[in-house]
């Protein structure tokens, strides 16, 4: 996982429209899979777009690794995380019953708000490949309503 964000530097040049999206949504602290997802684009193809503006001094990449657990989380974002765990292991549950428990796993080992998004957005990629469209659709559907 890599996260991105924006860099102090004005926005002086034009971009495209991939280009501009992408740069928008490092606004805030972003992963590459949760770019991914709001902006429609490949991986492959959003790493150039992120190459391309990384070369501009637009943005930045803050972590490049696959583990985030060695970052701590403010005491108010510890409520914040339970909440937001409590209400899509809900979901998974009410959607998938007793299969839920695989995915369930998933979404609890989260550490932070920024990890829980990217592995419920990986979840609702393995329900859509692998079991069923209607949860993948439940499970993305309370993601937006959690994350915005």
């Amino acid at each position: 996982m890599r996260i991105y964000r924006q860099t102090a530097r004005p926005l002086d040049t034009l971009l495209g429209r991939e280009e501009r999206l992408v740069y928008t949504l490092c606004q805030q602290e972003t992963s590459d899979v949760v770019l991914a997802h709001r902006s429609g684009l490949a991986l492959d193809r959003l790493e150039e777009v992120l190459k391309t503006l990384q070369a501009r001094g637009l943005v930045e990449l803050l972590v490049s690794s696959e583990k985030t657990s060695g970052l701590k989380q403010a005491p108010a974002q510890t409520g914040a995380l339970d909440q937001a765990k409590t209400r899509l292991v809900k979901v998974l549950q009410s959607s998938l019953g007793t299969q839920a428990s695989r995915y369930v796993q998933e979404i609890e080992a989260a550490v932070s708000l920024a990890e829980l998004e990217e592995r419920a957005l990986k979840q609702v990629l393995r329900l859509r490949l692998a079991v069923s469209q209607e949860a993948a659709r439940t499970l993305e559907a309370e993601i937006r309503a959690t994350f915005g």
